[in-house]
């Protein structure tokens, strides 16, 4: 289970979770956070014998807005894979 740290407009998501090892998929997502963020991280940042990357396949998410308590919470699913 994931969730956002923010209890006035919470998001939870519930599924799968896979550790991430392969050189591909590191590179793409390391490169995607130093474009996003304007880091400069090298693949190395994710190395599976220092750092982890876990790649979460969602079977359910749950959200709401503290303001909107009533009118707001909002549920997905997906089906499985």
């Amino acid at each position: 289970m994931v969730t956002t740290d923010d209890a006035q407009q919470p998001v939870v998501l519930d599924g799968v979770a896979q550790r991430v090892t392969g050189h591909d998929l590191l590179v793409a997502m390391i490169d995607a956070t130093d474009r996003k963020y304007e880091t400069s991280y090298g693949v190395d940042f994710l190395d599976p014998a220092v750092n982890a990357m876990f790649r979460v396949r969602p079977q359910w998410a749950f959200a709401l807005d503290e303001a909107d308590f009533t009118g707001s919470p909002t549920r997905w699913r997906w089906p499985p894979s």
